[in-house]
């Protein structure tokens, strides 16, 4: 009995440490959405902002992007450039 226990542990552990090797990194995961924004633009215009960013800038303010915590989030995750300004709004403009 202690014999076939032995050998569910070791396949499990050797299923683990296959799957392990098999996931592909995180980083080689991309959309192109959020590669710049000329691309996060197409599909979000006016840019993404968490729920209460202010646009950080010394002339009009741009209020008309959307308002989302999560898609915010995803798309700095993926690419910290598309919010260079620290404003919290990804690719903001008018």
């Amino acid at each position: 009995m202690t014999s076939r226990l032995a050998r569910s542990l070791s396949a499990a552990c050797c299923g683990v440490v296959a799957a392990a090797v098999l996931a592909a990194p995180a980083d080689a995961h991309t959309t192109g959405i959020h590669d710049n924004c000329t691309n996060f633009n197409k599909s979000f215009p006016h840019g993404v902002g968490r729920k209460n960013a202010v646009d950080k800038t010394s002339g009009t303010k741009v209020t008309t992007f959307k308002r989302s915590n999560k898609i915010y989030n995803t798309a700095v995750d993926h690419n910290a450039d598309l919010d260079r300004d620290g404003d919290k709004i990804a690719c903001e403009k008018a």
